[in-house]
């Protein structure tokens, strides 16, 4: 099974590791903390975290002397820099160097939570290994593509030309085909898998802050900003950049962006100073990208620059000849990796994979992955049989024939649960109701965790909490959108 995430803190105050770690007691996290550089750098190299909090002032360094040193022990290390609020401008520093972000001091327990899970996705995305069908067998809690029809075929041969050249890519396919882990196959399978990789949906953002997002800004650049920002296109330089859903981009940034690619030079918003930076940028799209052209979405210009390596998914209806690859991949997966049962090989029955062929998965490969999976937590045992399939599907949210959201029946879901004998009604209750509110805000959304967690009068780091624990996919929402 992999390893829990680890998070080693740099601070000569034993308090803030406390602080850390009472703010992040819900996650399946290991700790250790250093109180100087020197043995900072020691654990480093025994331990080797997934992200470090590196504060500022030490007995024997200062932490902008020891970014340094710690990216040359591990280049795609990220680092959250605390510092004091008077010490912008190091923050700053900090994040030219290639810091991941920074804290001020006095923490937010809220702020160190969410700033600690985005820098643990990012480098859960940089290391976790995609494997295509040629290589040899998957390492334990990796990701590997999977089908061999046609169409699967062309997706491999184009990520290893895209590989080879370090290029833009635009990624092509319906929510849930596997964009984000084709991108994670070029980049780990090309010319910087020793660099940082960074994911950022551009639907998250408004036109301003994307902007200020990718490219930074200086103080006075919108209201009420009143400091400069360091942008992904500085702070990731010699990395990655991956940009889920380019029609989201507005056509100024767009423009920008195609002189970017063009000339690897941009200014911050509200600035005039030209910086250089060097990012190998890929873009995603749910839609035909030459639709978006048409409908005045997407600049031509753009579209023809990147028109060179377009790297199209197919949706999971035309592949049916993977279908049972991926059912057994999945199902394998789970029983190996995530332990979901304790009975050993799992298989399908045939009434299943009757149904799992029937259904026309409008959230692709995600949405089948999600499905199976409930199925075998249901299940518990060494077959999926038709009935937990049906259940899995009904759970999932989705109508076999439709997928339109289901109301739950309750006096339906009461009668079931006494006739299994459940001694938790009431929770299972709110945990049912939950499932169905915290979806219906999501497909709302289009998948907007930020903009649900506002409706919902949530932290965007609860939401996420209630989406692991709930066992939702958010690819399914994405593709309802």
């Amino acid at each position: 099974m992999r390893r829990p995430m680890r998070m080693l803190v740099i601070d000569d105050d034993p308090g803030v590791a406390i602080i850390v770690q009472e703010a992040l007691s819900g996650f399946a996290i290991e700790f250790c903390s250093a109180d100087c550089g020197a043995s900072g750098l020691q654990l480093l190299e025994k331990r080797r975290p997934d992200v470090v909090l590196l504060d500022q002032v030490l007995p024997d360094c200062s932490g902008i002397e020891l970014i340094e040193k710690i990216q040359a022990i591990d280049s795609r290390l990220p680092i959250l820099f605390a510092t004091a609020r008077s010490s912008s401008d190091l923050a700053i520093e900090a994040m030219k160097l290639g810091a991941f972000d920074f804290l001020t001091k006095p923490f937010a327990p809220e702020t160190i939570a969410e700033k600690t899970l985005e820098a643990l996705e990012s480098r859960h995305l940089m290391l976790m290994p995609v494997q295509l069908p040629s290589q040899s067998e998957l390492a334990e809690g990796g990701d590997r593509l999977v089908g061999a029809c046609s169409a699967m075929q062309s997706v491999y041969k184009a990520i290893g030309r895209a590989a080879a050249h370090d290029v833009p890519v635009l990624l092509q396919g319906e929510n849930g085909t596997g964009k984000e882990l084709v991108a994670r196959a070029v980049y780990q399978h090309g010319q910087r898998p020793d660099r940082p990789f960074h994911k950022i949906s551009c639907i998250d953002f408004t036109a301003h802050w994307l902007e200020s997002e990718l490219l930074g800004h200086e103080p006075n650049a919108m209201p009420g900003v009143l400091s400069r920002r360091i942008g992904k296109f500085e702070q990731c330089s010699k990395g990655t950049i991956l940009l889920e859903e380019i029609a989201a981009i507005p056509h100024a940034l767009q423009s920008k962006l195609l002189r970017y690619l063009t000339e690897k030079r941009f200014e911050r918003l509200g600035g005039d100073e030209t910086i250089h930076s060097d990012v190998t940028i890929f873009f995603t799209t749910s839609y035909d990208a030459e639709e978006l052209v048409a409908e005045g979405r997407l600049r031509p210009d753009l579209y023809y620059l990147l028109s060179g390596f377009i790297i199209k998914l197919p949706p999971l209806r035309e592949r049916e000849d993977d279908l049972r690859l991926l059912v057994d991949h999945f199902v394998g997966q789970f029983s190996r990796v995530e332990r979901i049962t304790n009975m050993g090989a799992v298989r399908t029955s045939d009434e299943a994979l009757r149904l799992l062929t029937e259904y026309s998965w409008p959230g692709n490969v995600a949405e089948l992955r999600s499905v199976l999976r409930r199925a075998m937590i249901e299940s518990q045992g060494a077959v999926i049989a038709g009935d937990y399939l049906r259940k899995a599907l009904r759970e999932h949210g989705v109508d076999r024939t439709h997928g339109e959201a289901l109301d739950t029946n309750w006096e339906h879901f009461v009668d079931e649960r006494i006739s299994s004998k459940s001694n938790d009604i009431y929770s299972e209750a709110v945990i049912e109701m939950e499932r169905h509110l915290i979806s219906l805000i999501l497909r709302q959304t289009g998948g907007n965790q930020a903009h649900a967690a506002r409706l919902l009068g949530i932290t965007r780091t609860s939401l996420r909490k209630k989406i692991n624990y709930l066992g939702l996919e958010i690819e399914q929402f994405l593709a309802t959108a």
